[in-house]
């Protein structure tokens, strides 16, 4: 149980490829992730986010936007988050939101 980290393919990141928490802080750009909740039973659930501040802040996105079964067996069991790259650039160089979950605080 516990934030996972998932490469590309879906699989949790080895230590040399995880990348450095101090980077995260300097980046210039927010980046997408894939944030899946698991639930003790039933279908994962799953989010893009949309966040300059990192992994920790789109699970806290995602459970906030899920707000479901606090208590009870449709409550986050586990969380796996996935890094889907930056986010995409409209023609103007700015950021295009495309549906993602996002803090309106951050942009």
């Amino acid at each position: 149980m516990g934030l996972r980290l998932l490469d590309a393919v879906g699989l949790p990141e080895s230590n040399a490829s995880v990348k450095d928490p101090s980077m995260r802080q300097q980046r210039s750009w927010p980046v997408r992730y894939r944030v899946i909740l698991q639930p003790v039973t039933g279908e994962a659930r799953d989010y893009v986010v949309l966040t300059w501040l990192g992994p920790e802040k789109a699970v806290m996105m995602a459970a906030n936007a899920d707000g479901r079964g606090y208590g009870t067996s449709a409550g986050i069991y586990d969380v796996a988050v996935e890094e889907l790259g930056p986010a995409h650039r409209d023609q103007r160089g700015l950021v295009a939101i495309q549906g993602e979950l996002r803090d309106r605080m951050e942009f």
